[in-house]
């Protein structure tokens, strides 16, 4: 997804994900929770697309408290991105 000017931010990525992931279980961890995540789902990394980081977020949300908190605001994050997206492009 292209960046939504008034928004005045980029679309998210899977890189975005990993690293909001890292601040709050550590890099080698959130690699191997995305990794896994992503595995369990039958996709492969990278994951581009915003339906597909949306059901990564989603599986990584069940693993514990902290991948709960992350994954959600992701998911937050691409929901909004792709409502704002509709409307620009509308």
């Amino acid at each position: 997804m292209a960046r939504i000017e008034d928004y005045g931010h980029e679309a998210p990525t899977e890189q975005d994900a990993v690293k909001a992931f890292a601040d709050l279980v550590g890099p080698k961890m959130a690699e191997g929770l995305w990794t896994l995540a992503v595995q369990s789902l039958g996709m492969q990394r990278p994951v581009t697309t915003p339906a597909d980081l949306r059901r990564v977020a989603e599986h990584v949300m069940e693993v514990g408290e902290l991948s709960r908190v992350a994954g959600r605001s992701l998911k937050v994050r691409l929901i909004t991105y792709e409502a704002l997206a509709r409307t620009v492009t509308s």
